[in-house]
């Protein structure tokens, strides 16, 4: 995408990837080759033709990085997307807040499926607002298991749900739906994506200084799609990154 000047937007959704053999067996039927040569393991490009697949969102690497070993994690997998991709963490849980059940403890129904177990979790206060904003981001992603295989049913045999609502507003079945949703609201993606570049170009948190530098970033690289080495130049072109001031310090010394 960098080398190229392609669009962010294909880190959401792309029709090409990079694959190894292994990797390749992985996808395809959640096996792997043997015997592994312990030297540089060779990856190629390849074509996506199964739009769940494709990008960074769905990545095996990060599915696994959000789960847990045994099962998924709809809240991980939902912060990071909150996080990174929409660059809206959200706030730390309370302290008294109780771990969720595990299948197998005591008093819990192993006919559930996970999105049931969690609706009794969420139904307490101070869970509720936070779990209404990144659960279904999270439970978009619940086809993909631990370790980024494809599923359609728990291991009870009972389907899994991946459906939802994107910001209140984008209804989505499934992540292809979800990516859809995303795509929907690219400028807003972007303008993320766009903080994430200036706060790591400056080497501090982006603030409401940064704002309009932000919407500019944003405007200057829609035309052509958001084209990665586009919104770098723009970075660059931005005024807090030509200035260099540190607002809170600029606070701080009035």
């Amino acid at each position: 995408v960098l080398v190229e000047n392609r669009s962010i937007l294909e880190l959401v959704d792309s029709d090409f990837t990079y694959r190894s053999e292994a990797l390749e067996s992985w996808y395809r039927d959640g096996t792997r080759p043997n015997r592994v040569p312990p030297t540089a393991v060779p990856f190629r490009r390849v074509p996506v033709t199964n739009r769940r697949e494709g990008g960074v969102i769905t990545n095996a690497a990060v599915m696994t990085m959000t789960s847990n070993p045994t099962r998924t994690q709809p809240v991980t997998r939902g912060a990071w997307l909150a996080t990174v991709i929409f660059n809206d963490p959200p706030d730390p849980p309370p302290a008294t807040v109780p771990p969720l059940p595990e299948e197998g403890d005591e008093g819990v129904d192993p006919n559930l499926t996970l999105r049931e177990r969690f609706e009794a979790h969420r139904t307490q206060p101070d869970c509720a607002g936070c779990h209404a904003k990144i659960d279904p981001l999270g439970f978009a992603h619940e086809n993909y298991g631990p370790a980024g295989v494809w599923r359609d049913a728990y291991d009870n045999g009972r389907d899994v749900d991946a459906s939802g609502e994107l910001f209140g507003r984008r209804e989505f079945d499934d992540v292809v739906a979800f990516k859809d949703a995303i795509l929907a609201e690219k400028e807003r993606f972007a303008r993320a994506f766009a903080a994430h570049l200036l706060a790591f170009a400056l080497g501090r948190e982006v603030t409401v200084w940064d704002e309009p530098a932000l919407d500019r970033i944003a405007q200057e690289t829609a035309e052509d799609g958001f084209r990665l080495r586009d919104m770098i130049e723009q970075v660059v072109l931005s005024e807090p990154f030509r200035t260099k001031y540190n607002p809170v310090q600029l606070t701080q010394a009035e």
